[in-house]
């Protein structure tokens, strides 16, 4: 929407901005020395003020499986909460997926990275 508006200044209170790296096609860039390994944010959040942004980027792991890289920043306290619940939820989600589909090996799996610099 800011790009529509001109790129307006955003008011920083009460506000989070999400840009979608999904589709800006980084993984096809080729400087001739092959496909790249990774391509997009360098560092998580926006500008001089982190906590105020995140990016989706896509990604692939070893195995050749793709998904998405969602970075954000919080702090170290914050972090270690949400840590804990996001693991919890995905244990419970994983719990009831083999409850309602005990033959048949569930397909999809998260993985969270924590870092800090």
């Amino acid at each position: 929407m800011m790009v529509t508006k001109g790129r307006p200044h955003f008011a920083v209170v009460r506000s989070y901005l999400v840009s979608d790296l999904t589709h800006a096609g980084f993984g096809d860039v080729n400087f001739g020395w092959g496909k790249a390994v990774y391509g997009g944010a360098a560092t998580g959040g926006v500008g001089a003020t982190p906590s105020v942004g995140s990016f989706y980027i896509p990604f692939r792991n070893g195995k050749g499986e793709d998904g998405i890289v969602v970075t954000f920043c919080l702090p170290a306290v914050v972090m270690e909460i949400f840590v804990k619940k996001l693991n919890e939820l995905l244990k419970e989600e994983a719990e009831q997926e083999e409850a309602e589909r005990p033959l048949i090996p569930a397909k999809k799996s998260s993985t969270l990275i924590i870092s800090a610099l």
